[in-house]
């Protein structure tokens, strides 16, 4: 089942932020023109190479220089994360440099993601530790754990306290999620992994079986959730 949701992002602080993740991320981004049908034509592959702030401006790697022209409407594609990004700006001045041809462009007025996939899986940051049970049989006691990562497919818990390891693959659990805003959710849990590593952390990844509409919608409103926040709170603002 795919979904998708755009969000037009156009505060100036959460735009930049997401334009220098995709810099310091190196995505790679398809640049297109438009042509005389208002259909548009990729002129070829890029990445952010600079995000100057001061004179807001992005720098991008060298492409074809037969189409780059000053003061061209462009249309930048890419993905970050799973997400779909694109915007639209102008080539403000195009740079030769060792036979190789750079262009500045206007950092946009907005910035537009789409969350293309449903079962696009959002990590939890240290910001979101949203507890878990697990439990197998009415005759064991429940696990408790930790999200890892999640999405309307399935989701990864870990834990320091609890033991998987007898856990095994294709178990059918009964999991019970405690989202916030008291959006509980209940439901079974089919055991596709479980490891351990070296910090001392027990994993454990499952697919979830048969949710409803219900429960899928409030999931997926909650990675959606996590995801914009993941992008407002970026620690380093990179623009070097």
């Amino acid at each position: 089942m795919s979904h998708s949701q755009n969000t037009n992002i156009t505060d100036t602080i959460q735009k930049n932020n997401l334009l220098c993740r995709m810099a310091k991320e190196h995505c790679q981004l398809e640049i297109k023109t438009i042509v005389h049908d208002n259909s548009y034509k990729t002129i070829g592959l890029s990445e952010i190479l600079k995000v100057d702030l001061d004179n807001g401006t992005l720098l991008f790697d060298a492409i074809n220089p037969v189409e780059l022209k000053k003061s061209r409407a462009i249309k930048v594609v890419g993905k970050l994360n799973g997400i779909d990004i694109y915007f639209n700006t102008c080539i403000d001045s195009i740079t030769e440099r060792n036979h190789l041809y750079y262009c500045h462009a206007k950092i946009p007025d907005k910035v537009i993601h789409k969350q293309r996939r449903q079962q696009y899986r959002v990590e939890l940051q240290n910001l979101w530790k949203i507890p878990v049970t697990l439990v197998l049989n009415n005759k064991t006691a429940p696990l408790t754990a930790y999200i890892y990562n999640i999405s309307t497919g399935g989701m990864k818990v870990r834990s320091s306290t609890e033991d998987f390891s007898s856990i095994n693959e294709n178990t059918i659990l009964d999991a019970r999620i405690q989202l916030p805003n008291n959006a509980n959710i209940q439901c079974k849990l089919q055991v596709r992994q479980t490891q351990s590593n070296t910090s001392g952390f027990q994993q454990l990844a499952g697919q979830f079986i048969r949710l409803n509409a219900s429960q899928e919608k409030t999931i997926q409103a909650f990675v959606n959730t996590v995801e914009r926040n993941n992008i407002k709170t970026n620690p380093q603002l990179h623009a070097s």
